[in-house]
């Protein structure tokens, strides 16, 4: 509603109308997280809920995923065939910087769009200074269809592993990650599959990898054979034990209850904000034992995410703890910091507002003039008054 608003002729007249007199923010009890876990339950002595605390990981500067050279110099074409991209393509925001949201996820992801851009997008003509660009989506000219040979040369002239799987299998193994049970997101199947290929080959024999998926591509991965499983069968071998490692795309991110596992890799972190909170809540969550849970948020070094959380680490924490979750048209950062528009971004970080709606309206004391009052509402006035709809 308070989205509904803004824009409108009424918010132009009264630009605080809806801030102060929405109908949700009047009628809607707010408990956050936080208050339901310190606040006690004066029937029971008990906290309403019970603390589940994150520790979380890959946050410094130094946790950011190191790019061997030839990896940093094939994600500089990338960026550089996006910006491109996006000079000639006025629309879609996310067909424009696709290939970097999927080079971001994993180098395979990186491959597969590239491959498929190449073979199936169509090619036109250069534009000249004069010409009006052409803005056909699903379309290459010349030097962008360069730019994309360019990159897969530098990738496919190389056979080093991903650097990022190197840090799963360190947590999963070293760390002990494994043994408390462990989840692994991203948002691209591929980027799981791929995951899970090398996980086969390098965890102890026999142990199960669950991969759930949507569609028909969820099962398990035991020494590399790969056998189809329905996705209930899945979560019930998880809730029994059977299985301590979980490869999901963003179809485990909602309706999954995984309180036996106590750790989440983050193998990407998702432009859309609410994805990581939806993730998230797959294992802090009623019902689970642990006191604290572990997380760890992937990201290279010098990526377009990388960069974002350069822009937000001072304010993500604040921003969570105002809203509860981070807000959605902060996707639009990541989109702007992709296409070099960084002034853009930092706009758009500073237009989320510093307060919640509910403090604005409430968390103030103002002095009523009480000598102007004309009239003294009855008993019976007030109540016919507090009847009248908004």
């Amino acid at each position: 509603m308070f989205q509904f608003l803004r824009g409108s002729s009424l918010d132009s007249a009264t630009p605080d109308f809806a801030q102060h007199h929405n109908p949700f923010i009047r009628h809607i009890v707010r408990r956050t997280r936080e208050f339901l876990e310190n606040e006690i339950d004066p029937e029971t002595g008990e906290r309403y809920l019970k603390p589940v605390k994150v520790d979380l990981y890959g946050e410094s500067d130094r946790d950011a995923v190191q790019l061997p050279p030839y990896l940093k110099d094939a994600y500089e074409v990338a960026e550089e065939f996006c910006e491109l991209l996006g000079q000639r393509i006025k629309g879609s925001g996310f067909l424009k910087t696709l290939l970097l949201r999927r080079v971001g996820s994993t180098i395979c992801a990186g491959m597969n769009t590239a491959k498929n851009m190449l073979g199936a997008w169509e090619d036109i003509e250069e534009e000249d200074d004069e010409a009006t660009p052409e803005e056909k989506p699903k379309s290459l000219t010349p030097s962008e269809r360069d730019l994309l040979e360019q990159f897969l040369d530098r990738l496919e002239a190389n056979q080093e592993d991903d650097p990022k799987y190197e840090v799963v299998r360190r947590l999963l193994v070293e760390e002990g990650w494994l043994n408390e049970g462990c989840i692994i997101f991203s948002q691209y199947f591929d980027s799981i599959r791929w995951l899970a290929d090398q996980l086969s080959r390098d965890l102890p024999k026999g142990e199960v990898i669950a991969i759930y998926a949507g569609g028909q591509k969820s099962g398990t991965l035991t020494d590399g054979v790969f056998v189809k499983k329905e996705r209930e069968s899945l979560k019930k071998s998880v809730r029994d034990g059977e299985i301590r490692l979980l490869l999901g795309t963003d179809a485990a991110s909602e309706g999954l209850n995984l309180q036996r596992l106590g750790t989440l890799i983050n193998l990407d972190l998702p432009w859309n904000p609410t994805r990581l909170e939806q993730r998230k809540g797959r294992i802090q969550r009623i019902g689970q034992l642990r006191d604290v849970v572990r997380i760890y948020n992937m990201r290279y070094k010098g990526s377009v995410e990388d960069r974002v959380h350069d822009l937000l680490s001072d304010r993500l924490e604040a921003i969570h703890q105002l809203f509860g979750q981070i807000p959605d048209v902060l996707e639009d950062v990541w989109v702007q910091v992709a296409l070099g528009k960084i002034e853009e971004a930092k706009q758009t970080i500073n237009a989320v507002p510093q307060k919640h709606p509910f403090e604005f309206k409430y968390h103030q004391v103002k002095k009523v003039p009480w000598e102007s009052c004309a009239t003294v509402l009855s008993a019976s006035d007030r109540r016919q008054h507090l009847l009248q709809g908004w």
